[in-house]
C-alpha cells in the first residue's frame, strides 16, 4: 500500500533521490518520459529498488469522444508491472481530437456525455492495464467553457461512480480553477468527493497577468498546504505527492516542502458521501467541442466557432508552446544546459506546426539541428543529435520515423572531439556515447 509523502522524479533531483531515498517516502514518473528517454527509465528503474515507484500517464486522453489508442494503455500497463508500481493514475482530460494533437491536458465540459465518455474510455484502458490500480486525476484549466457546466466536485463525484475508479485529488489544479473563476477555492474543494480519493498532489503556481497558473515551478503555496490538510482531515491517510517540473531548489529546500507537506498531515477523517448536483446535458455533442478546440488552440482556425474568450484562447496557446517547449528540452540534455536552449526552443515550435507524432523527438531533432549553427551550442548539439539519430530512425516528421530498432555505429568530429555512438540491435538497447579529444 503506498502512504506518505513522495516527490516527482526528474533529472535534475534523480541523483539526490539515489543518495538518500529515505528523504521521500515514493515517487512518481511521467509515464511518457519512459517511452522516449533511456535515462529516464533507468532512474526510474534504479530507485524502483529502493521505493515505490508510481507511474503518471499525461497522454492517454480519457476524455476523447473518438476513444482511446489501446496500446497507449498496454505501454502504461506494461511499465507499470516493469517498475512493480502499486498504481498507475491517468488524468479526466483530452490531448487529440479530429487528427491534431494538442500536446497537454485539455479539460472536458463538465457534461453528462463527458462523464459517459470518460467511462467509456477508461473501461477500455483497465482492460489494457490489467490488474494495475488506475487513479484519475483532475486538471487545470486555461479557459472556460461556454455551455453550462457542473461544479467541479459534483462531476467527479460522478466519474468517480461511473468508472469505479478511486481520484488522485490534485489540490493545486482544484486551487487555481477556483481563483479564476472568482470561487472560494477553500468551499470549492469541500465539494470534492473526498471518499473516493486515493492520493493527493499539490504543486505551487504563479500569476502571468491576472491569471493563476499551475506551473510546477515553484514551492507550494501556504494556501494550498491549509487546504491539503483539510482535505486529509476528510479523506484520511492518502499518499500525498508535490510536483516539480522546473526552477529546481537546492534538494535541501525541496526537501523542506516535503517536511511542510508532512506536517499538514492528518490521520483519520470524515469520509461520509455528502449531496451532489445534477451533472447537466452538453449543448453540443463532446465530438464537436473537442475538434473545435484542437482547431482553435493548434489548428490554426482563427474562427472561435465555440465563443471562447480572446484571452483564453490567447493565453492557452502561449501555455502549449511552452509545453511543447518544456517536452522537447530534457532529449536534448546536453544543448538544454546552456541559458539560451530555452528561448531556441521557444522559436523552433512557435515557426513550426505540432507533430502528429513523436512531438517531443521531432522537435528535439530540430531544437539540435539549429543549436548547430550556434558556435556556443555546436559540440553540446553534436552530441543530443548523435543520440537521437542512434534512438530514431527516418526523418522526424515523417510517417516513417520511429524507434530505431537496428544496431547504429556512428562517427562525429567536432573541432578536437571525436564522438562516438554505439547501440545494439533492439529499440529499447542502451546507446554507449563517448568522446575522444585529438
Amino acid at each position: 500500500m503506498l502512504r506518505g509523502v513522495g516527490v516527482g522524479l526528474r533529472a535534475e533531483i534523480a541523483g539526490d533521490l539515489v543518495r538518500d531515498p529515505t528523504s521521500v517516502d515514493f515517487v512518481e514518473v511521467v509515464a511518457e518520459s519512459c517511452y522516449v528517454s533511456q535515462a529516464a527509465t533507468r532512474e526510474a528503474e534504479a530507485l524502483r529498488e529502493l521505493l515505490p515507484v508510481v507511474p503518471h500517464g499525461v497522454k492517454l486522453s480519457l476524455g476523447s469522444a473518438e476513444g482511446i489508442d489501446v496500446e497507449r494503455a498496454r505501454r502504461l500497463g506494461a511499465l507499470a508491472r516493469r517498475l512493480r508500481a502499486p498504481l498507475v493514475s491517468e488524468h479526466v482530460s483530452f490531448v487529440r481530437a479530429g487528427g491534431l494533437e494538442l500536446g497537454h491536458l485539455t479539460p472536458l465540459p463538465r457534461t453528462r456525455e463527458a462523464v459517459d465518455v470518460v467511462a467509456r474510455n477508461t473501461a477500455v484502458a483497465r482492460r489494457a492495464l490489467g490488474d494495475v490500480p488506475l487513479l484519475l486525476e483532475n486538471v487545470a484549466t486555461t479557459f472556460r467553457h461556454v455551455e453550462r457546466e457542473a461544479r467541479e466536485g459534483d462531476f467527479y463525484a460522478e466519474i468517480a461512480e461511473q468508472t469505479g475508479c478511486s481520484l488522485l485529488f490534485d489540490v493545486a489544479n482544484l486551487y487555481a480553477n477556483a481563483l479564476n473563476a472568482g470561487l472560494d477555492p477553500v468551499l470549492e474543494a469541500r465539494a470534492f468527493p473526498h471518499e473516493r480519493i486515493a492520493m493527493i498532489h499539490v504543486a505551487g503556481g504563479v500569476f502571468e497577468d491576472g491569471y493563476y497558473l499551475d506551473d510546477h515551478a515553484h514551492a507550494v503555496p501556504e494556501a494550498v498546504l491549509e487546504m491539503l490538510a483539510d482535505a486529509l482531515s476528510r479523506a484520511g491517510d492518502v499518499p500525498v505527492l508535490i510536483e516539480r517540473d522546473a526552477a529546481f531548489p537546492p534538494f535541501g529546500e525541496l526537501l523542506g516542502e516535503v517536511d511542510r507537506v508532512r506536517a499538514a498531515r492528518a490521520v483519520g477523517g470524515d469520509v461520509t458521501p455528502r449531496a451532489r448536483g445534477l451533472v447537466p446535458v452538453g449543448a453540443r455533442p463532446l465530438r464537436v467541442t473537442e475538434e473545435a478546440l484542437a482547431r482553435a488552440f493548434v489548428g490554426g482556425d482563427a474562427s472561435n466557432e465555440l465563443g471562447l474568450a480572446p484571452g483564453d484562447v490567447s493565453r492557452t496557446r502561449a501555455i502549449l508552446t511552452r509545453k511543447r517547449a518544456d517536452e522537447a528540452l530534457p532529449l536534448v540534455p546536453a544543448v538544454a544546459a546552456h541559458p539560451e536552449a530555452r528561448q531556441l526552443a521557444l522559436q523552433i515550435v512557435e515557426q513550426t506546426p505540432r507533430p502528429a507524432a513523436l512531438a517531443g523527438v521531432v522537435d528535439a531533432v530540430r531544437i539540435a539541428r539549429r543549436a548547430l549553427e550556434v558556435p556556443a551550442l555546436r559540440l553540446a548539439a553534436s552530441r543530443d543529435l548523435l543520440s537521437l539519430e542512434a534512438r530514431f530512425a527516418g526523418e522526424p516528421g515523417a510517417a516513417s520515423f520511429g524507434p530505431r530498432r537496428g544496431p547504429y555505429v556512428a562517427r562525429r568530429v567536432v573541432g578536437r572531439e571525436t564522438l562516438y555512438a554505439v547501440k545494439p540491435p533492439g529499440a529499447a538497447a542502451r546507446l554507449r556515447l563517448f568522446a575522444v579529444r585529438r
